[in-house]
C-alpha cells in the first residue's frame, strides 16, 4: 500500500514539472531527496520479528518508483537546469543504471544524457561542457556492458531493440561543432570510419535483398530494398551522426569509402 502511494506521488511530480520551467526549478532544488529513490525499491534496514526469510524473499524490488522519470522531465527544454544544476555524479549514477539494463538501447534512463547535451532537442542550443561529461561517463571503462552495446552497434549486429538511440546520443554529444568530443570519439574508434563502415554494411545488405526480410525475393527490386533502407531508423541515425562529424572534422570521405569496397563507387545506389 505504501509503495503504491509513493508511486502515485512520483507520477504527480512528473505531471507537476512537465513543461513548466518554474516547477522544474523547484523540484530540482530537492534533487538529493529524489536521488534516494533511483533504481530498485530500497528495502528497509530492519524487519519485524515475525517477518521470516521466506517473506523477505517475496518482496519485489522492481519496478522502482521511477524517480528517474521525474528528473528527466525536470531537464526537458530547461537549458538553465541542465547547465547549472545537474552534478556530474548524477550522470555517473544514471550511467550505472543504464549499464545494469539487459538492453541499454531501450531503457528510459538513456534520455537523460541526450537532454544534458541538447535540452531542447536537435536543431537547438548544445551545451559543450555537458557534451564532454556525457561522453566521459558513457564511454567509461566502468560501464563495460554499455560499452559493449556501443561496439555492437558499429562493429557487430546491432542486436539491441533501438540501436539508433545510442547513435543519436553520440550525435548529440558532438553536434554544434564540438571538436573536442568529436575528436574524442575518433580516438575511441567510434568515428567517421566506423560510421561509414556500418552504413556501407547496411547498404550492401539492402542491395543484396537481405534487408526487408520478405520471403518472395523474386518480386522485390533493388530500388525497393534501398528505399526501405532509407527509412530504417539505424541508417537514418548513422546519417545524422556522420553529418555532425563532417561538420566539425575536415575529412574526405572518398578514401574512407574506397577502403571498404573499391567497387562501391560503381555499384552503390547512392553514387558516392
Amino acid at each position: 500500500m505504501l509503495v503504491h502511494a509513493q508511486r502515485k506521488l512520483i507520477e504527480c511530480l512528473s505531471d507537476f514539472v512537465k513543461g513548466n520551467p518554474q516547477n522544474q526549478d523547484e523540484v530540482v532544488n530537492h534533487l538529493p531527496q529524489l536521488r534516494k529513490h533511483l533504481g530498485q525499491l530500497k528495502l528497509p534496514p530492519t524487519w519485524p520479528d515475525d517477518f521470516t526469510e521466506a517473506h523477505r524473499a517475496k518482496v519485489n524490488t522492481m519496478p522502482g518508483l521511477n524517480a528517474e522519470g521525474v528528473i528527466i522531465e525536470c531537464l526537458r527544454n530547461n537549458v538553465d537546469v541542465c547547465q547549472m544544476k545537474v552534478p556530474r555524479d548524477l550522470l555517473e549514477e544514471f550511467g550505472v543504471l543504464v549499464n545494469a539494463e539487459v538492453d541499454p538501447s531501450a531503457c528510459m534512463q538513456l534520455e537523460l544524457f541526450q537532454l544534458m547535451c541538447l535540452p531542447e532537442g536537435f536543431g537547438f542550443k548544445a551545451l559543450p561542457r555537458n557534451q564532454g561529461m556525457v561522453l566521459d561517463v558513457l564511454l567509461s571503462d566502468n560501464l563495460q556492458h554499455l560499452k559493449a552495446c556501443f561496439d555492437d552497434v558499429f562493429f557487430g549486429d546491432a542486436q539491441g531493440e533501438k540501436p539508433e538511440r545510442l547513435v543519436l546520443l553520440l550525435a548529440a554529444a558532438i553536434c554544434n561543432n564540438n571538436f573536442t568530443t568529436a575528436a574524442q570519439l575518433q580516438g575511441k574508434k567510434i568515428g567517421i570510419e566506423a560510421t561509414v563502415a556500418k552504413m556501407h554494411t547496411l547498404l550492401v545488405n539492402a542491395c543484396m535483398g537481405s534487408y526487408t526480410g520478405l520471403s518472395d525475393r523474386g518480386k522485390i527490386s533493388r530500388d525497393t530494398e534501398v528505399t526501405a533502407l532509407s527509412t530504417h531508423p539505424l541508417f537514418s541515425a548513422l546519417l545524422i551522426f556522420l553529418a555532425d562529424q563532417l561538420d566539425v572534422l575536415v575529412v574526405s570521405l572518398v578514401p574512407i569509402v574506397y577502403k571498404f569496397h573499391p567497387l562501391v563507387f560503381e555499384r552503390s545506389p547512392l553514387h558516392f
